[in-house]
């Protein structure tokens, strides 16, 4: 199985969050080492799979604080939003460059792949952004975030089934 194919489970695993009881049931620190697995040996490819991997890296100590219920308490408040926030930027930023990775990489004879890659790209950064809007918003007591958060799903999704498919036709050697 080729490499760059665990980027695309990782992102899966990532993107859905499954609460139970305060724990992530996909916990994101498994999607995040298979990131880093998938884009081993990425800096021969293009320097955006290294900042992908490195916002990987960046993601796991982020899940500790939001995917276990060890600091659901109120007076975590501050470090909670501080770390959502981390956690929409490391996934925004992952996403967008696992797509400008694809974007530079991509053969002429695969169009689709080039234009898919630039659709998400984009939309991963507004994404980002109108999350971090919503989830302000959603502080002061507007209920944004939830409609953001499912249009980021969507996003990631859509990434997944890219990065699957660019591992599929095999162009993209990571290891």
């Amino acid at each position: 199985m080729q490499r760059f194919v665990w980027v695309a489970w990782g992102l899966l695993v990532v993107v859905v969050d499954l609460p139970l009881a305060g724990w992530d049931v996909l916990p994101d620190l498994v999607g995040y080492a298979w990131v880093i697995i998938g884009l081993a040996g990425s800096a021969s490819v293009h320097p955006a799979f290294v900042r992908a991997r490195a916002a990987a890296v960046v993601g796991i100590p982020v899940w500790a604080v939001l995917g276990t219920p060890l600091f659901a308490s109120p007076r975590y408040g501050t470090l909670l939003l501080t770390a959502l926030t981390v956690e929409i930027v490391v996934v925004t930023l992952l996403v967008h460059q696992v797509c400008t990775g694809i974007l530079a990489t991509a053969p002429a004879s695969d169009p689709d792949s080039t234009r898919w890659a630039r659709i998400l790209r984009v939309a991963a950064l507004v994404v980002g952004v109108l999350m971090i809007i919503a989830l302000v918003l959603t502080a002061g007591g507007l209920r944004l975030y939830p409609l953001v958060f499912l249009a980021s799903v969507v996003v990631g999704v859509l990434t997944v089934i890219l990065v699957q498919r660019v591992a599929r036709a095999g162009w993209i050697a990571t290891a």
